[in-house]
């Protein structure tokens, strides 16, 4: 922007006029148009002494820190205020003067110039007087049909501020307080009157300065309102007072405040001019010139001129308000004016000065808007203007004007978008900032991943349409740096295009080629074809150093983005240039970094990376840079570059720097040989040999000169230990060569150093491979770091170093077929390296004779047994690798060192010497845990050969142990009739040291438990019984002794025990259902004489029922009479006896209730029976009856064994006696009672609690679901 006059392009902020702050030398205004200056005007001066220097200087110093010339140009420019506008300050001192505000009038005509002219209408003089810089004034340099002139922004940007600002002084004094208050009242009042004199809209603003502090000084208070109401100034925004600071602080606080509220009172000042120039442009008509219509002219300025004019005005006001949107509109309107088909672009003489600035003046108001835009955050608004605005200036250059294959079109296209770039960085757009990105500890800034911002987001006016195109997308300044680059480039081929004689100076040119030269070049804002590139000169240093900056530029912005692709085009195309020119050195300097970090070169983009280093290589030859010609000519030999580079055949010249050596790297550099190793195996033992294969491949281009490789050296893990090859004219000439490795280290050394001679002369597109052996000699991992080739190409040597994995991993085996070649494919991403295993150890660790199997919390001792299967004796030490919370849970220790005096675990067991081939074996002992779980346990043994007795050696081996239950188990809890009496509902409670906790009535249940038992062998059951996990809340629980069954459980077989459970209620008023928390109890042994072992596996939680009534049937034998007992008794008369069954039914009422049932028995075919039929039977609280029957079996259909004898556990010596011995006959008949409730008509299930009844749990659809069945024997 900087070809534009400065204020034009500059951003309009409101002008405050500092007065009373003393002189300001290092103030200066922009300069005015060179060729025309303002007459001083009226003046308006001050008599108040100016405030002292110190104070003065230190107020004025703050004022400037806010000026606002330097923000960026966006609405949040302003860091310490965000909603304050920026300002401009002037220092005037106590003399404000305005420049003239009306033109002078114009010089009477003379007698004979009267009587010359014939009296018309037309002449008819305008005595009206308008400004200097009014196209109606004569003496104006924009009469008669001028559009704009820069003076014009200077004269409201610096000469007619919007704001007064006069500091005064004010003492505390009392002597001289009331003249000095007259004094500046009198001031106050002059000035005020000086700026309401018409043409004046200057605001006055007062700010008194005190010498003390207002709080230190009652008097103060007084004074100020004195002086403000005499003065009638508004406390709000034109009267302020500055006490004396006390902080640093206060100072530029003030400032700030102040600042703030002067804003509204700078905006009005401007919307008046603006008000003032909308009633111009709306007025109708032109006025016409001042002294009548222009003398010698025929041409004034058209509608469409005046209203472009104003329109400009309107923005340029709109601007200093800050309100770019107003401003927007004027100066889209202003466009529009002057490209209007009858506007000044189109009616004006292209020959004609007023053309070119009206052409400079749409430049202007276009930047004005672009700005306007940004400023709004309407990135694709504004790219869509510069767009819109490019074209319609091509059309208008190509029909109007000398059309756009002139320089001078290219010099304003790139004009153009080099000012857009510099507008999108002063606008600071949001989505084009350059955020660092968080960096943390040992991170490199490259690792730091930051989002580039290309094109910035349409705003929202564009987001209900189509997605846009790219190129409606604003992008950012590095683009427009480069189109900008690329025109003026475009610019200078013109410029050297054109003819010798047309760059000739004028006054060597004759007069008629003088004026076609003048009609077929533009020379809008460029020099003259002999002055743009005289014919006596071949360069034109002036374009050439644009071209150079618009490169740094586009440079700049691309690698702040981290585009560093596009930034090494532009160095690739700023090296070519240069080139042009003749800059060699130069170019070799630009193309230099490119040429060491190219990424072309890693990504493979081989025509970019093949022209860098032809345009390098060019360079550096034309420099006489030998050694870097040489570095080039070694990666122009890479077949990569195809044959982009085989008719380059250069000439190895000799200086100073030949012979030397130059190291390169293949991060950096491409090689013509290409290399790969790869070892045999991925893995080996201290001591062996590894065979290994290394290949050379040459990927030189046809006819080049050739490289002699001297050495390659393979450099293992750090580089201190090295593989070396080196050329020597052998008999051996093959693809397939196997050097004899020499080991220059001694056998103890742990580094090697290994070399052998081998054939290293390479033809263009040979392989060959050489294989050798190595031996390993230290544990760890054994890898290639790099591989280095010596090489001479012409006078210079070569050291290339193959440093990454990629550049030598081998993907391939070769072998020799006889002829040629033959590849084999390696399964392994890392050929080149090995990894290198310790000694393997021949001591073998294993279980003697272990148990099959492994149950919850038993103690195990387990015998191991160990081998020497070395070739010498070892000893050593025994240990386990197991965590020491597992370790200390199962108290693991070796059972041999236990000391019965230590409480500790023996972890550790030291082995003696154990001859070769000799085992030995030691114990080692457990406890299982509680729970099923897999338990592995390592066992490791550090040992020591004896002929190496520095060499340690470790076997590990883990034993894994499957820990299961023994038992599987499976629960029924069935409610049993108690035989202890119920407690009477009408005796009297026991005596407080009688009772006891529970009071509630006692009630039997019986657990029935199957018992499975999961061990491949018999177990012996010795002791079963229940333990009383948690107790409940509301009720008592009790177990009797322990059941002692004997015998062992056989695998895989179920035994049932019933096992006796009583409960009590705490309080006989509890009804709430309870439950039991209970665990079993096994001791058993695997054998007779094995240790004990106790398994505690837990119950399921045992839901007990509320107390609720209930019907108990039990079932035994008929007692028989006195005379039954007699020897007279008959065998039928016993045999009767034995077929009947004593069924009794026991009602329990445990509630605090009178209950009444009614019983009905049914009668059936199937058996006959003694006792009521129907019968009613009433229950008083807390009591219980029995009903008993007498039945009797009808027939012996469906006679069977009773079965369930002595294989439920605990309850023989119950049922013996009572019939139901195993292998006794008889049936199951069901009878059929039903209890219902009198009250509740409820009906009563009746449940079996004893031996020899049971429920029939089956479904009826299978015949089941009969009630209450009653075990009957049969003789």
């Amino acid at each position: 922007m900087e070809s534009y006059p400065t204020q034009y392009v500059e951003h309009n902020l409101p002008l405050i006029a500092l007065s009373g702050l003393g002189h300001d030398s290092g103030v200066s205004h922009p300069p005015n148009n060179p060729g025309f200056t303002q007459s001083p005007g009226a003046s308006i001066k001050v008599d108040q002494p100016e405030l002292p220097s110190s104070v003065g200087q230190a107020i004025r110093d703050e004022f400037y820190r806010h000026d606002g010339s330097t923000l960026a140009w966006n609405s949040t420019g302003n860091e310490a205020r965000p909603g304050l506008v920026g300002f401009k300050f002037s220092n005037v001192g106590r003399n404000l003067v305005y420049p003239r505000r009306k033109a002078a009038p114009a010089p009477q005509a003379t007698p004979d110039e009267s009587s010359a002219s014939p009296p018309s209408s037309n002449n008819a003089a305008s005595h009206d007087l308008h400004s200097t810089l009014s196209p109606l004034s004569p003496t104006s340099p924009l009469f008669p049909d001028g559009l704009m002139t820069p003076t014009w922004m200077t004269k409201h940007q610096s000469d007619f501020p919007s704001v007064l600002l006069c500091f005064f002084e004010i003492n505390a004094d009392p002597s001289a307080a009331s003249l000095q208050d007259n004094q500046l009242k009198n001031e106050i009042t002059n000035l005020k009157t000086a700026l309401s004199r018409p043409g004046f809209r200057t605001r006055l603003a007062v700010v008194l300065v005190t010498d003390q502090s207002i709080d230190e000084v009652s008097a103060f208070d007084e004074r100020l309102s004195t002086i403000r109401r005499a003065t009638g100034l508004d406390p709000k925004n034109s009267f302020f007072v500055l006490s004396k600071p006390e902080s640093s602080s206060e100072l530029p606080k003030f400032v700030l405040d102040t600042l703030v509220a002067l804003q509204p009172v700078c905006v009005d000042y401007y919307r008046d001019l603006t008000k003032h120039a909308r009633r111009k442009k709306n007025r109708g008509y032109i006025p016409p010139p001042t002294g009548g219509t222009a003398r010698g002219t025929s041409q004034s300025l058209s509608t469409h001129g005046w209203n472009a004019r104003y329109d400009f005005k309107q923005g340029v006001f709109a601007e200093f308000r800050q309100e770019m949107d107003v401003a927007e509109r004027h100066y889209a309107s202003a466009i529009e004016e002057l490209f209007n088909p009858e506007g000044v672009l189109e009616s004006t003489p292209i020959w004609s000065s007023r053309w070119e600035e009206a052409r400079q003046l749409a430049d202007i108001i276009a930047i004005r808007l672009i700005r306007c835009q940004l400023w709004r955050s309407m990135t694709s608004g504004a790219a869509e203007t510069w767009t819109s605005y490019k074209d319609r200036t091509r059309a208008l250059v190509d029909v109007r004007g000398k059309g756009v294959q002139t320089y001078g079109y290219a010099a304003w296209e790139s004009r153009w978008a080099e000012i857009m770039g510099q507008l999108i960085n002063r606008s600071d757009v949001p989505a084009f900032n350059v955020s660092s990105g968080p960096q943390g500890a040992g991170q490199e800034e490259e690792d730091v991943f930051v989002p580039i911002a290309i094109m910035a987001p349409p705003e929202k006016a564009y987001a209900t349409t189509d997605r846009l195109p790219p190129y409606r997308l604003l992008h950012h300044a590095g683009y427009f740096y480069r189109l900008a680059r690329r025109w003026a480039v475009e610019r200078y081929q013109r410029t050297q295009a054109i003819p010798e004689d047309d760059r000739t100076p004028p006054n060597e040119t004759p007069a008629s080629r003088l004026a076609d030269r003048t009609r077929a070049y533009d020379t809008y804002m460029v020099l003259p074809p002999h002055e743009e590139l005289p014919a006596t000169a071949p360069f034109n240093e002036k374009i050439s150093m644009k071209v150079q900056e618009l490169d740094s530029a586009a440079r700049h912005e691309f690698e702040s983005r981290r585009q560093y692709r596009m930034s090494a085009r532009i160095c690739l195309d700023q090296a070519k240039f240069l080139t042009s020119e003749a800059k060699y050195d130069e170019a070799s300097d630009v193309l230099l970094p490119i040429w060491h970090e190219m990424s072309w070169r890693r990504e493979g983009w081989w025509d970019l990376a093949g022209e860098v280093i032809r345009d390098l290589y060019g360079a550096a030859q034309n420099a006489e840079r030998l050694r870097l010609c040489a570095e080039l000519r070694w990666e122009m030999l890479s077949h990569v570059f195809g044959d982009t580079f085989s008719n380059y055949q250069p000439e190895i010249k000799v200086d100073d720097t030949t012979g030397t050596s130059i190291s390169l790297d293949s991060q950096t550099r491409l090689a013509p040989v290409s290399v790969s190793f790869s070892f045999a195996s991925d893995e080996g033992h201290v001591g062996d040999t590894i065979p290994c294969q290394l290949t050379l491949s040459s990927r030189s281009i046809k006819g080049d000169l050739g490289i002699s490789i001297s050495a390659v050296s393979v450099l293992l893990g750090d580089g201190s230990s090295r593989l070396q090859l080196t050329h020597g004219e052998g008999d051996v000439t093959g693809p397939a060569q196997e050097p004899k490795m020499r080991d220059e280290t001694s056998s103890a050394s742990a580094r090697l150093q290994m070399t052998a001679p081998a054939n290293l002369a390479l033809l263009p597109s040979q392989t060959k491979v050489y294989n050798f052996t190595v031996h390993l000699r230290e544990v760890g991992e054994l890898l290639v770091s790099g591989i280095r080739i010596t090489a001479m190409l012409g006078s210079f040597t070569f050291e290339y170093t193959y440093s990454m994995p990629t550049d030598f991993n081998a993907s391939q085996w070769w072998l020799f077929g006889g002829k040629d070649l033959i590849s084999r494919g390696i399964d392994r991403d890392e050929s080149y390296a090995v990894h290198v295993l310790p000694k393997p150890p021949r001591v073998q660790l294993s279980l003697g004779d272990s148990e099959q199997q492994f149950f919850t919390s038993e103690e195990m001792s387990l015998k191991l047994v160990v081998l020497n299967e070395e070739n010498d004796s070892v000893q050593g030490t025994l240990r386990f690798e197991v965590p020491d919370d597992i370790l200390t849970a199962i108290e693991l220790q070796w059972e041999d060192d236990q000391d019965p005096s230590n409480d500790e675990l023996s972890l550790y067991q030291t082995v003696d010497t154990i001859e070769s081939y000799e085992r030995r074996e030691y114990r080692l002992t457990f406890k299982a845990p509680a729970e099923p779980i897999n338990l592995p346990i390592t066992v490791a043994i550090d040992y020591s050969i004896s002929d190496e007795p520095t060499s340690p050696v470790t076997k590990a081996t883990t034993f894994n142990f499957k820990i299961i239950e023994p038992f599987a188990t499976e629960y029924d809890l069935h409610p049993r009739l108690d035989n202890e009496p119920w407690p009477s509902f009408f005796s009297l409670p026991k005596s407080p040291d009688e009772s006891s906790l529970s009071t509630g009535i006692r009630q039997k249940w019986s657990l029935s438990t199957e018992i499975t038992s999961h061990s491949i062998s018999p177990l012996h059951i010795q002791k079963i019984s229940l333990d009383i996990v948690q107790s409940s809340e509301n009720i008592h629980c009790d177990v009797l002794s322990d059941t002692t069954p004997s015998g062992p459980l056989n695998p895989m077989i179920s035994v049932k025990h019933h096992l006796p459970v009583f409960t009590r209620r705490h309080s006989l008023d509890d009804r709430r259902p309870s439950s039991l928390s209970l665990a079993l109890s096994i001791s058993w042994r695997r054998n007779p004489s094995s240790p004990l072992v106790t398994t505690t596996l837990p119950i399921p939680l045992l839901n007990i029922p509320p107390a609720e009534p209930r019907v108990l049937c039990t079932a035994g034998p008929v007692v028989s009479g006195p005379s039954s007992s007699s020897a007279d008794t008959s065998e039928s008369q016993r045999s009767e006896l034995q077929n009947t069954r004593r069924l009794t039914y026991t009602l329990e009422n445990p509630s605090m209730h009178f209950l009444t049932f009614t019983l009905a028995m049914e009668a059936s075919d199937q058996f006959a029976f003694s006792g009521p039929k129907m019968k009613n039977v009433s229950l008083t609280p807390l009591s219980r009856v029995s009903v008993e029957y007498r039945l009797m079996a009808l027939n012996t259909e469906g006679t069977q064994e009773w079965k369930n004898g002595p294989e439920v556990k605990g309850q023989q010596e119950v049922t013996a006696g009572a019939g139901l011995e195993k292998g006794s006959r008889g049936k199951w008949v069901y009878p059929v009672l039903r209890v219902t409730d009198s009250y509740f008509n409820k009906t009563l299930r009746v449940i079996d609690a004893g031996e020899g009844v049971k429920v029939d749990d089956r479904p009826a659809a299978d015949g089941g679901g009969r009630g209450v069945g009653v075990w009957v024997p049969i003789s």
